[in-house]
């Protein structure tokens, strides 16, 4: 597989504190990847410099064999680059449909994005039902999903998804996977920040860990849940829940 997204010795500090340590990663396109790690890891701080909300201290960063280091979120956007975040941000006085045409109308460099029609994506999606409903008053569930659908039809071509599942029931939880998974299908290659293991774990084929800024295991799923280094890390706690 062809790489989507390179990172290149990236640090990230503020003043004195190193939050991301001299990160070497390659994305394969088409790739559900897990992006765990402790509190204070240094994940979203990894995120943000990624998806252009900070510019890294050190190093650069590739997207589709472009630099793009530095370059600010909308301009990555329209580049096929779009994030999340884990309070999703939606336009809370648009209704679902309208939100959505509001997301599909952002300009794209992208020329093979798949953008769905606005109806085949709420469909898909399971929103159909709310299409006339403002999104400020979705269940949290839903509002998450819708604003991973806005972020499909900005023409992404990869997703960087900030804990998706903080919150969630165990049905929305479900829900969520299966719309990841659609979302992957589609072509979209997706890397997911994620606190709740299960979830992660069931989902991603490959999971990168973060601990004090620096990637301490890369690998399958099951590998790394078992890496003496992970399990240090999570105190031995998590790993062996998922394992």
């Amino acid at each position: 597989m062809t790489s989507v997204l390179r990172i290149e010795g990236v640090t990230q500090r503020f003043g004195g504190l190193v939050a991301v340590r001299d990160v070497n990663l390659e994305l394969p396109r088409g790739e559900i990847t897990g992006l765990i790690g402790p509190n204070g890891a240094g994940k979203t701080t990894l995120f943000n410099a990624v998806s252009g909300f900070f510019r890294p201290t050190e190093g650069r960063i590739l997207f589709e064999g472009r630099d793009v280091t530095g370059l600010a979120p909308h301009v990555l956007a329209r580049q096929g680059l779009v994030r999340t975040f884990q309070g999703a941000r939606v336009f809370p006085k648009l209704t679902v449909a309208e939100g959505l045409r509001t997301a599909a109308h952002l300009p794209s460099g992208n020329a093979n994005a798949r953008r769905p029609v606005i109806a085949d994506a709420m469909r898909e999606l399971g929103l159909e039902p709310y299409a006339h409903e403002l999104a400020g008053s979705l269940p949290s569930g839903v509002m998450r999903v819708l604003g991973i659908a806005m972020a499909i039809q900005t023409g992404a071509t990869m997703l960087l998804l900030d804990e998706p599942a903080a919150g969630l029931s165990a049905d929305e939880l479900a829900n969520l996977q299966r719309i990841i998974r659609a979302v992957h299908a589609a072509g979209v290659s997706v890397w997911v920040i994620e606190h709740n293991l299960h979830f992660l774990m069931s989902l991603v084929s490959r999971a990168v860990v973060l601990d004090a800024g620096a990637v301490i295991a890369d690998g399958k799923p099951e590998e790394v849940t078992r890496d003496p280094r992970v399990v240090e890390a999570y105190l031995g706690v998590q790993a062996d829940a998922v394992s």
